[in-house]
């Protein structure tokens, strides 16, 4: 059965035997091993994913140079994202250093500090809808209307959890400030944002946020974004503390940082974990049922077969908590926990996807095949008939295609080929 060309076979050998070459290669330009490790990676790809011209499938003269080639320019791409990025925060320091006058001393910093927790125990205490709406409102810029259409309420009722919402801020600010609070019936009429801007000194509260709002929200609040990979494709991604993510191929998390807390919920996948220590915000990753807290360590979690989680630990003190049940893990530990069931394990390198390799012990051929398709260029999948059969061993994921055309020779079965390109092993 052909599945790949046979200039792209060539090419995929190459790879194999050139491959810490072609990582020494990577590293002498990215000064970064696990950086090069994933360019490498992707090198694979592309070379997998290569399609013959419309020629045909043309032969290659010297397959080495192609590959070094392809390594090369995946390089210079990593390299020139990396130079944007970081122009754009020098822009954006030399900007800010334009304005000093944005930028407080240390007693405005602290009485700034002070203002915040003020504002954000206001905001824990509001109602919930209460408290959405004025963030929505004053802090996102949102119009009434459409606050109104979304949380599907009245005009009315957005307007009444402002007012409710700017009047608990207005007395808690008073009492921060010491000052006395004018009375509603009076007959002095002072604009809740004129008020505000009052107690809070050099700051006005306006329609689209302002500067204690933006602080509030870089620093008290949350910072959140959303991450994903397609099959075969890696991911390293920076967060605001100095903390790493590694995302496996085919993998889903979402991370929220808060004053006092930096969780992370694996939705799918796998993903390894350099966390800055911070012992004032424990950083939390929930996988399923599972909670992995650490303060300042290195580790992997993954998902498996969707009903399983591994954590590794490549250094440092990681706490794992299931229910009321609790795990303590060093360098070098391991467990898979499976619905309330626990297994220890060593770890002798945590999260081994990162290396290139993947490596399995007594597992259902269908949970082992499910993990490569991650990184294969078609689809690749286990008729029931094979699901459960039992395979051990480490496979280098550049190797992929050869263990799987070498499936036949120590299972009982076939490789099928399917309408779309892909193939299905089936029991023989």
């Amino acid at each position: 059965m052909t599945i790949l060309a046979h200039s792209t076979r060539r090419l995929l050998d190459g790879f194999e035997q050139n491959y810490h070459e072609v990582v020494r290669y990577l590293a002498k330009w990215t000064s970064n091993l696990d950086e090069a490790r994933a360019l490498a990676h992707d090198t694979w790809l592309r070379i997998a994913e290569r399609k013959p011209t419309a020629d045909g499938d043309v032969q290659l003269d010297d397959p080495r140079a192609y590959l070094f080639t392809v390594a090369h320019n995946l390089a210079m791409n990593h390299l020139r994202r990396g130079n944007w990025l970081q122009g754009y925060i020098y822009e954006q320091t030399q900007t800010e250093n334009l304005c000093p006058t944005q930028t407080p001393d240390v007693a405005d910093g602290a009485m700034y500090r002070q203002a915040i927790t003020t504002v954000e125990a206001v905001l824990h205490a509001l109602p919930e809808r209460a408290c959405e709406v004025l963030i929505a409102h004053r802090l996102h810029g949102e119009n009434q209307i459409d606050i109104a259409n979304r949380l599907n309420v009245s005009l009315n009722t957005v307007e009444r959890d402002i007012i409710l919402a700017i009047g608990r801020l207005e007395t808690a600010l008073h009492v921060w400030r010491g000052t006395p609070q004018v009375p509603a019936n009076s007959g002095t009429r002072v604009g809740r944002r004129k008020s505000l801007a009052a107690l809070l000194g050099i700051f006005t509260i306006g329609a689209t946020g302002t500067a204690l709002w933006q602080h509030l929200q870089r620093e008290a609040m949350r910072w959140h974004t959303a991450l994903a990979t397609l099959r075969g494709r890696t991911l390293q991604q920076a967060l605001p503390d100095g903390s790493h993510i590694t995302l496996d191929a085919l993998s889903r998390l979402e991370v929220t940082y808060s004053a006092d807390k930096r969780d992370v919920q694996l939705l799918q996948g796998a993903a390894f974990f350099a966390v800055q220590r911070d012992p004032s915000r424990p950083f939390t990753v929930h996988a399923l049922d599972v909670e992995v807290r650490v303060l300042g360590t290195r580790f992997g979690v993954e998902i498996e077969n969707r009903d399983t989680v591994l954590i590794q630990v490549e250094s440092g003190h990681v706490v794992v908590m299931v229910g009321s049940n609790t795990h303590d893990l060093f360098a070098g530990q391991g467990i898979r926990l499976q619905q309330g069931h626990a297994t220890t394990i060593a770890a002798a390198t945590a999260a081994l996807w990162r290396k290139g390799e993947l490596s399995f012990e007594a597992s259902p051929l269908a949970d082992v095949v499910a993990r490569v398709a991650r990184y294969a260029p078609f689809e690749l999948r286990t008729a029931a008939s094979a699901s459960e059969l039992q395979i051990s061993g480490t496979l280098r994921i550049a190797q992929a295609y050869d263990w799987l055309t070498a499936l036949p020779r120590v299972l009982p079965v076939q490789l099928v080929k399917l309408p779309n390109g892909g193939v299905e092993i089936a029991l023989r």
